[in-house]
Formats: structure tokens, sequence, C-alpha cells
């Protein structure tokens, strides 16, 4: 049977394993972190007129295949080919919608994804409105002059967006933190690998955003007066403490030390009012192991029996992208009868929240009757 909900119609890739058997792998229900290896093979799949086609993910009835589904993801958004970008785009409002819903859940995985479903969209949103930045973005200095046009307006704006977006990634790294049981080894249990693997991504991100609001900051000194950069520069401290702070308990962490080598911030932020300072400042250089992968020995879910293989077989089709978020979205959003989906808390808690939301609606409409219905009758007329 379909006993995760979860089907995909896609061509083999060059990763030699069946990409069907490659996802299953990586977005299951299982409470144990997304493996480098399944999301690697994902990747290989993803080559250029080769789009990830996943069929039928119900993102939005189970918590824990959403937020694996969001790792997996921003995983291909960075390192897969541009095209994920490009194909991803129709689907915007359907993560903001799937987002609100996850957000009526105020603890658990349901707030994760709402959070994470958030910072997708706002990154989806940032490099197709800037095309010169790569989703990894790696850039050079000269790439990153090369993006303001010479305009010093276009700076300041481009700072503004990138403030938004490391917003967001350092929402979700806080969340992240704020949920574990920090009085276990959260590294060693199935439950804090889940929560903290994605936060190699967030890691990345982060430390390429750092650098180049650091870059832009001091450019904008050069041609604008201080006070106009206030605002910029209080933004600039908010997001510096909340940083250095995660990276620095990140780095803590046993879980990350075989996976990644997280960067240091400064004791003390740059100063933007001394022009010279750019030159003490170094960018953070995140460093993954060329073995960098999730260790074999955790625990992990490998048969196969969350898929069901004849019956991709059977319906391989001429995919389309569209297939990649499938029925979990307008056709079948909230199937709150299925068996592999939330625990039932979890279906009553949101079943009430919705409920009490159209409550509130309702009640909007009502004041508004009775607005209309006392107000004396005015046309939109100036003198």
């Amino acid at each position: 049977g379909d006993s995760a909900g979860l089907r995909s119609c896609v061509t083999p890739g060059k990763s030699g394993e069946q990409p069907t058997v490659s996802i299953n792998k990586a977005i299951n229900t299982q409470e144990v972190a997304v493996k480098e290896k399944h999301a690697r093979n994902i990747l290989l799949d993803v080559a250029p007129g080769r789009p990830w086609r996943v069929n039928r993910l119900p993102l939005s009835r189970n918590a824990m295949l959403c937020w694996k589904f969001c790792h997996v993801f921003h995983k291909v958004l960075r390192d897969g080919h541009p095209n994920v970008l490009k194909d991803s785009l129709r689907y915007k409002s359907e993560l903001s919608d799937m987002s609100r819903m996850w957000g009526h859940l105020s603890e658990g995985y349901g707030q994760l994804c709402s959070i994470y479903l958030k910072l997708l969209r706002t990154k989806m949103e940032f490099h197709t409105k800037n095309p010169r930045f790569p989703c990894n973005l790696q850039m050079s200095d000269r790439q990153l002059d090369e993006a303001g046009e010479s305009d010093v307006n276009n700076f300041f704006q481009l700072t503004v967006e990138m403030f938004d977006y490391l917003e967001c990634e350092l929402n979700l790294f806080q969340t992240v933190f704020n949920s574990l049981d920090m009085s276990r080894s959260v590294s060693v249990t199935t439950a804090g690998q889940c929560r903290l693997a994605p936060l190699i991504q967030v890691i990345l991100d982060c430390s390429h955003l750092y650098d180049y609001t650091v870059k832009l900051l001091f450019k904008l000194h050069s041609c604008l007066p201080a006070d106009t950069l206030q605002g910029h520069r209080d933004r600039f401290m908010e997001q510096f403490t909340k940083l250095k702070d995660l990276f620095h308990r990140s780095s803590n962490l046993q879980y990350f030390k075989r996976l990644i080598q997280i960067p240091q911030l400064p004791e003390n932020p740059p100063n933007f009012l001394r022009a010279s300072a750019l030159s003490e400042h170094i960018s953070p250089v995140v460093v993954i192991p060329a073995e960098g992968s999730s260790p074999d020995s955790e625990p992990i879910l490998e048969k196969d029996d969350l898929m069901d293989m004849d019956a991709s077989q059977q319906n391989l089709f001429d995919n389309k992208f569209d297939d990649i978020f499938g029925s979990s979205f307008s056709s079948d959003p909230f199937n709150f009868n299925s068996q592999n989906g939330m625990s039932k808390d979890e279906k009553d808690h949101l079943i009430e929240a919705l409920y009490r939301e159209i409550g509130g609606l309702k009640a909007q409409m009502e004041n508004v009757k009775v607005e209309v219905a006392v107000s004396p009758d005015t046309s939109w007329t100036t003198a």
C-alpha cells in the first residue's frame, strides 16, 4: 500500500538508483535526519533538462514529511540545476498557504515547517528579483559590485532585501534551537539530528549573507551620510548579535563537528563609520569535509516500504514540474482522515485553530455589514 501517501513518477537519473528510491529514503515520515547520500542522489537526478519530479507528497497532512521536504528542497535549490528555481516559482503561493496553515500549530514540527516554508519562499523571491545571485550565494567581490549596477539606490535596496533574507534564516535557526531539549545530548538522538540537519544549509546561506551585508554597508557608508544609514546599522547589529551566538552554539554541538566547520564571527562588529575597517573584515568561510555525510551508523528506515514501485512504474508519464507538489495542495489540501498524517492531537489543534479563524472572519464580516448599514451614503468625490 501507499503507506506514506507518497508516490513519484520520475525517470531514472545519473545516480544509478531509481530516483523514487532516493526520494522515499530522503523524504519520509521517520523522525531521522535526511542522509547526505540520499539527498546527493536526488541532486544527481536534477540535471539539465531533467528537473526534480515528485508526485503526491502530502505536505499539508504530515509535518515530518513537510520538514524533510523543506530540507531537501533547500539543498536542491542551493546545489541543483538553476532551472529548479525557475520551475518552482509557480508554487510560491502554495508555499505561503501551507506556511500559514502549519503556523496554526504553535510548537513542534508544524511551527518549524511554517518558518521553513517562509524562508524558502523568501529565498526564491530574492534570487528571482536578483538573478545575478546564484541560489548557493557564492559570488566574487566583483560580481557583488556589479549586482548594484553602480547605483547607490540599488545597493541601499539590495541591503534591505539581504536583511530580510537573513532574518528568515536566523528565525529558523533560532526556532530549531529553541525546540531542542538541551537536557539531553541532542547530537546523538535521532529527533535532535532530524531538527539540526537542515541547519547546515542555513549556516551556508548565513555566512554569505553576513559577508555581503558587511561589504555593502561599507560601500553605502562611503556614499551616503551616516545618519541616513542609522536604520541599516541598527538592523545589522541585531543580526550580528544573533548570528554570532548561533554560530557559537552550533560549533559546540557534536553533531556538526563531523559534518561542517562553522566559522566564528569577530568579538566586535565592524565599525562602518571608519572606512579603513573594511580591511579588517574577514569573510566567514564554512568548510565541509570532502567526506562530509551523515554517519552510516545512524538508525534510518532503509526499506522501501514507503513506496509502491509497481504503481509508479506503471504510471510513468511525460513529467511536468507541476508534479513536485502534486495533490499536497489544492486538489487535496486537508485530508484529516489520513491514517499516516498528523497525530490525533495535532489534527485537533489545527482544526480548532481553523475554526477560530473562520469564526473571527465571520465576526469581521458582521461588523462590516453593521457599519455599512448605519453609515450615511457617501460618494468618493474630492472637493
